[in-house]
């Protein structure tokens, strides 16, 4: 009967064991990916940051452009209407 006893505790410790050293490695790998997710994610926000400065000074320059487009429309009205 101890020899049964026996086998089946070393089993039962062995299991538990190799349960406990799969979660662990598991929780290690995804600790890792998520990390590495992390740092991308900080890098495509600092280049969206970069983007948008970008993109408020060709918004900025696009109404410049704009305005200076009325203005020589109205000047060309005005000079058609003399002519």
């Amino acid at each position: 009967m101890s020899n049964e006893l026996l086998v089946a505790t070393v089993g039962l410790v062995g299991s538990l064991c190799g349960s406990v050293i799969g979660v662990v490695g598991s929780a290690k790998v995804l600790t890792y990916r998520v990390m590495q997710l992390e740092e991308k994610f900080k890098k495509q926000c600092e280049n969206c940051a970069v983007m948008d400065g970008r993109v408020d000074r060709l918004e900025e320059k696009q109404a410049v452009m704009e305005e200076k487009i009325k203005d020589s429309n109205r000047r060309i009205e005005n000079l058609e209407k003399r002519g």
